[in-house]
């Protein structure tokens, strides 16, 4: 009778280790296959199902916010995306790309990409980078370059609704009458020293891209800025808490030539080889698509 029981307990230990053994996998394993009749599933990628509960943490981790009743075009992008990286990973597992642990999805995901660019090193001619160059032309067409300088004054209300207002610059007009008989008589770096209240920042005295001063000072300002007369000063402009003047010292416009081209060649270059290593892996995943046993099922 004792080894009876004994025998039942034994079983019934087992049983319970048995249960939670697949719980476990379940929960850790993203490529074994799941039961269709367990869980409800969005798509079977080579017998490899991708569940609803796995879309949907996969969706949460992009920072989706979906409603699976209306949301069709996004969940079909996503799931088009899920489906690549699964075929990714299964055909990291096999190439035996997998040096760590198979379920660190990422980490597979970047070696088969890395694999998939590096088999084949681009072979790309002085005539591609200049094709290239010629197709993308507004993509580096040259910016003005301007030399400026300016004097900024704090704003006596940069708490109030008068920021930036008429009122606001009246309350200045004492201090911009000194500065423009003082520019009468001195140079402008003078007059700049004894007024300016700007402390975050300087600008280079030289030649800048105007797109180096739009992220200084913003593009309308800089827009100003190049509409003024070479050696003139500006009436005050307001930008963030304050006034500018100006001082327009030099303006030039660059041309699209050889010496232009020859500059910046070498960033033509690295994105030119990005564009080819990003059609690699579009026509890889294509091969992969075209190879594999896929099915795609409804949300609803």
């Amino acid at each position: 009778m004792m080894k009876i029981f004994n025998k039942l307990n034994v079983l019934f230990f087992t049983a319970i280790l048995a249960g939670l053994f697949l719980i476990f996998y379940d929960t850790i394993s993203f490529n074994d296959n799941i039961s269709l009749s367990n869980k409800k599933a969005v798509a079977l990628v080579n017998e490899t199902v991708i569940t609803e509960d796995q879309f949907l943490r996969y969706a949460t981790n992009l920072g989706a916010d979906l409603d699976l009743s209306n949301d069709f075009e996004i969940l079909d992008l996503l799931l088009e995306r899920m489906i690549e990286e699964e075929l990714l990973v299964q055909r990291g597992i096999e190439l035996n790309l997998h040096k760590k642990d198979i379920g660190v999805r990422k980490e597979m995901i970047t070696q088969v990409i890395d694999f998939i660019i590096q088999v084949e090193d681009n072979q790309i001619t002085e005539a591609d980078v200049r094709d290239y160059f010629k197709k993308n032309i507004n993509k580096y067409a040259p910016t003005e370059k301007i030399k400026f300088d300016f004097i900024f004054l704090k704003s006596n209300n940069p708490n109030s609704v008068l920021l930036g207002t008429e009122s606001d610059l009246k309350t200045l007009e004492t201090k911009i009458s000194n500065i423009n008989l003082e520019l009468d008589t001195k140079t402008f770096s003078e007059v700049k020293q004894k007024y300016n209240e700007n402390n975050l920042f300087d600008i280079p005295q030289k030649l800048i891209n105007l797109k180096d001063c739009e992220q200084l000072l913003g593009k309308g300002i800089c827009n100003q800025i190049t509409m003024m007369e070479i050696n003139s000063v500006s009436e005050p402009i307001f930008g963030t808490n304050g006034f500018y003047i100006f001082k327009l010292y030099d303006i030039q416009k660059l041309e699209v030539n050889d010496d232009y081209f020859e500059e910046i060649k070498e960033r033509i270059i690295f994105d030119y080889n990005n564009q080819l290593d990003d059609q690699k892996l579009k026509d890889y995943l294509i091969y992969l698509k075209e190879n594999s046993s896929i099915t795609r099922y409804d949300f609803q």
